[in-house]
This record gives C-alpha cells, structure tokens and sequence, in this order.
C-alpha cells in the first residue's frame, strides 16, 4: 500500500452517529445498547496495521467500545451527562494482548502462555494439524498431555508422538482424557461441523431472561462510579472471565474473586486481571465453605464464571439454582466452544479457538497455509472478555427498567467468529505490514502491595468518564470471604 494512502487510512476518523460504524452499531444493537447510549463514537484508524487478514484492531476497537458504551448509558441512568467515546486503532491493538504490556518494579511480567511446550500446533500422521495447550501451563493438563502421549516435556519430543496420530482420532482421544486438542479446520469445515452449526444459531453476546422479578432501579448520583451499589461474585480463572469481571471494577463495582487455595493462577495473571478485586479462597471441598459461597451469591448483583459446567454442576451454582428466590441475578458464563451441542462440556483455551474456527488456517495464508496464531498470539481471551463485561452490564440496564434475572452467555469460539464475520482483507493490503505490534503504547504505573505495576492506560477515552479509581492488586487469598461495603 502507498505510503500516503497508508497515512490517510492510519488517521482516518468514522463516527457511529454518522453510520459509519456498522459493526459497532450491529453490537450495541444486539446488546440493546442503542436504547440508552445517546453519546457518539469516534473511532481513529482502521485496519489492517498488523500483518494479518483479520481486522483485529477494529475488532478490539469495538468491543472496548461496547463495554465503555454500557459504562456511560449506566452512568447516564444515574443523573450523569450525556458522553461521548474516542478510541484509535493502536490503542485498541494492545489490548488484544494486555498481557504483554505488564510490568513488576520493572520487570517483564507476561502470563507466557506462549513458550510452554505442551502449547502448540503440531503436524499429526495424516498431513492435518491438531492444536494442544495446557494453559500457563496447569500442571494437572501438563502431566496430562506427558503420560498421553508418553514423550519428554519439549516441543521436539512431543512434535514426535503427535506424529504417530492421526488428527481427527486424536482430536476424540484427547477430548476422552479430559485434555484440550482440537483440529485445524478451515472457516468453512467448522462451520459445517455440528458444534459451529450449534454457534451459528445464537449471536456473538447471549442475554437470555431466565426469571421474572421486580425492576430494581439504580440510585442518582453515586460519587463511586455507576457500579457502586453492585455487588459481582467472581468464579472465574484463566484471563477471560476475571478480566470480565475487572472491568466491572473499573465502574466502581464491588467484586470478590473466589479461589481454591490449593489450585490458583500465575503472578503475571493475577497482576493482570485482578485489580480493584478483593480475593478470598473458599474450598468448595468443604461443606461449610460451600454454604458461604452459595451464601455470597445469594446476596450478588452478578454471578460470573468461567469454569466447565460440571465444576458448576458438582457444587450446585447453576444458574437455574442460583435464581430461585433470587431479587434479580445477572449469571454471566464463558466456555471454549458454546452453551449447547456436542462441544459444550469440553475444555479450552484462546489458541484452540483459534485453531478450531478456521482464523489459524487464514493467518497461515502467507506461511505455506500452516496454521498459525495471531500476530499478537491472542485473540479470543480479551475480546470475549470486553464482550461478556458489555453484556453483563446491558443486562444491568434490562434489570432496572424490565425487573428479572438475566443469562449472559460468550464463549471463545464464537467471538473468533464474529472476527471472521468482518470480513478477509485482501493479502495485498497486509502482507507488508508489521509483524509485530511494536507501535507506541500509553502505560500508567499504579502503587501495589507487590511494588509498582505498569500496565496500558485505558483505550477508549470519555467526554465525562465513569471510571473510579480502584483497589490495587492484592495477593490470591489476602482477603475473607466477605462482602466490604
């Protein structure tokens, strides 16, 4: 591309009001977001800036402004003014991947997901590809991919035994042991697939109301943000959901995370999706710390997790349980592969999502089609994320206004879908774009129990913005298992 034209798309400025927004306005339609926003969005840039045919920037883009959207309709519910939104494309691309931009007392503090070698995409007996992953890693699915495939814990070693299978029947012995695998389908073949038909069905963001109940209207005038009065217990681990539920934060929402305190998360991950959280352990083993959790969440706003379903079933906090004599619950879940057909129940991380919808193949378009990561290696932990917390919030405003308690439903793979369903860029466009996103970044340092902490400055930027100042990062188990105020 020109390097004028290139210039001219870099600084371009669309407006929502102006319609020149489509798939933003698509996304605040769905969320119903258009019947409380009264604000403009103006958007800085488009794609591509990444050498990838996905419109990842724009993507991100959009899903911040979702959620930020949802904060100023919520604020403006309560007395605030009317606002409107900012956000350039290179912001928003950093936090696609926010876990690079994390730093402790100076020191590089990414979650490292990357380097492990149970994480990866390897070239199985048939000439397919199959995708494993054991997360940061999770000793348990470590040990777990090891004694499967019997091999030593380097990519060489386990390259070799992946190669003795074929994909399609390792994909199903693998999904049998519990452990993450999924075949590299193309966008076409997994929408053919019984389970992409299943995500085809039901829309990017899911609100589904699943109880009656009373509105319950939001107070005037909170100097704490437009989430003060809400109280969000937070289930969830890896990085989708507590990022979710930090968000929540961000507007001034009280949110106490629940751990085991035999089974936790990473530093790095902590550091990254927990501020503004007080963090307490419960050992749901235990018949007493059980009845405080169902406790806790009798008394919630929000109910969010991002555990399997059987890990909800065991300990009896599915939502149809959760709502029963409930003043009206939002119940916010997030899986890999969608709340219904034969995928439902089975494991997985952002990258299998990746793989399994066909965006690995289009990013493997200018390496010989072998399938490959984002440019930034993430894709559907933050976006999902950003959707899920725009959702629990539009969900929010139906609960003042329409009274009952509300379902939000994301997962993993049906927002690398919705990326897909912006369109391919044509290779000519990105092929000489950066490989990497080494743009400038805006970092704010915030004081910590655990040292300095450097992390992004917020994307979208406000006219009057809701955010609070919130509770810096605390310790995995630092805190009881109690609501503060």
């Amino acid at each position: 591309m020109h390097k004028s034209m290139k210039d001219q798309l870099v600084n371009s400025r669309r407006s929502l009001a102006k319609g020149e927004l489509k798939e933003l306005q698509a996304l605040a339609q769905l969320l119903g977001l258009d019947k409380y926003f009264d604000g403009d969005v103006t958007l800085i840039g488009r794609d591509p800036i990444l050498r990838s045919p996905h419109h990842l920037s724009e993507a991100t883009a959009y899903a911040l402004t979702a959620e930020a959207m949802a904060a100023a309709a919520l604020d403006r519910q309560q007395g605030g003014k009317r606002n409107s939104l900012t956000v350039d494309v290179i912001d928003a691309i950093h936090f696609l991947h926010s876990s690079h931009f994390l730093w402790q007392s100076g020191y590089a503090m990414t979650v490292g997901a990357e380097y492990i070698p149970t994480n990866g995409i390897f070239q199985c007996r048939d000439g397919q590809y199959i995708m494993i992953e054991s997360g940061p890693p999770y000793i348990k699915l470590e040990r777990g991919y090891l004694n499967f495939f019997d091999c030593g814990n380097n990519r060489d070693s386990i390259a070799r035994s992946i190669a003795k299978h074929d994909s399609e029947e390792l994909q199903e012995a693998l999904s049998k042991a519990g452990l993450p695998g999924c075949f590299a389908y193309t966008k076409e073949e997994w929408r053919a697939h019984p389970q992409g038909q299943e995500l085809l069905k039901v829309p990017v963001v899911e609100i589904e109301k699943i109880a009656d109940g009373k509105p319950i209207p939001f107070s005037q005038g909170s100097s704490y943000g437009p989430l003060s009065d809400i109280r969000v217990l937070d289930f969830t681990h890896v990085l989708a959901g507590p990022r979710s539920a930090r968000t929540l934060a961000n507007y001034g929402a009280q949110v106490l995370h629940i751990s085991s305190p035999y089974h936790g998360d990473t530093l790095p991950q902590n550091l990254l999706v927990n501020p503004g959280k007080h963090l307490a352990y419960l050992d749901l083993d235990q018949p007493e710390n059980l009845a405080q959790m169902r406790s806790l969440a009798s008394s919630a706003d929000i109910f969010t997790t991002s555990y399997r379903p059987a890990v909800n079933r065991k300990f009896d906090l599915m939502p149809e349980n959760l709502v029963k004599d409930h003043r009206g619950l939002i119940y916010l879940t997030i899986n890999a592969y969608g709340h219904s057909g034969p995928w439902q129940d089975r494991p997985g991380f952002d990258q299998n999502a990746q793989v399994v919808t066909g965006f690995a193949r289009s990013e493997g378009a200018l390496k010989l089609n072998v399938p490959q990561f984002s440019p930034v290696f993430y894709l559907n932990d933050f976006l999902t994320a950003y959707l899920a917390a725009s959702g629990v919030m539009s969900a929010l405003l139906r609960r003042a206004t329409e009274g009952g308690s509300y379902h939000v439903k994301v997962s993993l793979a049906r927002s690398a879908m919705w990326v897909q369903d912006f369109g391919s860029i044509a290779q000519s466009d990105y092929e000489n774009e950066r490989e990497k996103d080494d743009y400038p970044s805006k970092l704010v340092d915030v004081a910590s129990p655990y040292g300095t902490i450097t992390e992004l400055a917020p994307a979208v930027q406000f006219e009057h913005s809701p955010q609070v100042d919130i509770l810096p990062v605390r310790p995995y188990g630092a805190d009881k298992p109690i609501w503060w105020r």
